[in-house]
């Protein structure tokens, strides 16, 4: 019997200010391996209301004609605290990504990005999981525990009765190889296991440790346990 799966609908924010063809040519071109990933897509150049918005389950913004600095345009970090949103058309050395992915942002994709490299990463966000560069996870991880580390109060010592998670020498072994920037695949590739039991290990340790994405895992992990990696 087969399964119900859930249709996936994304709108795409174009930011297209002049008819010609090369940005008409890009804006067509991600549009088509969107729905090669099994989403719909709809496309304008105008926000819907905030209602219908967020009837979406992802919100592509184009970055044909915006400037992203490391100031973030205010309109993107607005949409990205309520919707899973994904820019695209991004320019090297133009866009902070670092920036983005605190606010909340998905994934960023380049003007210069390979199809192949396109469909990797949105099947990785349609998964629940990030795509920037690697560089960019492990400097966002840095700058947390920076600013953690300015307010932070020792709650070993202030709160003596709190029981830390014992995690096991699996999930030590993945929480260090996330730590490193390693996505599912390649954890499961270098543990011999499938990516579903990954899976199945970093969910467990989301729960153990009250992390909501990799990040706060990463936090979590530099703060109360050591990452050093235990292999079976």
């Amino acid at each position: 019997m087969e399964q119900n799966v859930k249709k996936l609908y994304a709108f795409l924010l174009t930011s297209r200010d002049d008819k010609s063809q090369e940005p008409v040519t890009a804006l067509n071109r991600f549009s088509e391996l969107v729905k090669a990933c099994g989403i719909e897509v709809a496309v304008s150049d105008k926000l819907p209301e905030q209602t219908k918005l967020n009837s979406f389950d992802y919100i592509i913004i184009d970055l044909c004609h915006h400037c992203l600095g490391n100031d973030l345009q205010k309109d993107v970090a607005t949409i990205a605290a309520t919707n899973n949103t994904i820019l695209f058309n991004a320019i090297d050395d133009v866009i902070c990504e670092s920036t983005a992915l605190i606010f909340g942002v998905k994934g960023v994709f380049y003007q210069s990005d390979r199809a192949d490299i396109i469909l990797k990463g949105l099947e990785s966000i349609i998964n629940q999981e990030y795509w920037f560069k690697r560089s960019t996870m492990n400097k966002a991880v840095t700058d947390l525990l920076k600013t953690k580390k300015a307010t932070k109060i020792d709650l070993l010592n202030e709160q003596s009765n709190i029981v830390l998670p014992s995690l096991t020498k699996r999930e030590k072994t993945i929480v260090h190889l996330v730590s490193s920037g390693a996505q599912n695949k390649e954890i499961a590739e270098q543990l011999h296991i499938s990516p579903n039991t990954v899976k199945t290990h970093i969910y467990s340790l989301f729960r153990k440790t009250s992390s909501r994405n990799r990040i706060e895992l990463i936090t979590w992990t530099q703060q109360f346990h050591s990452t050093r990696p235990v292999y079976n």
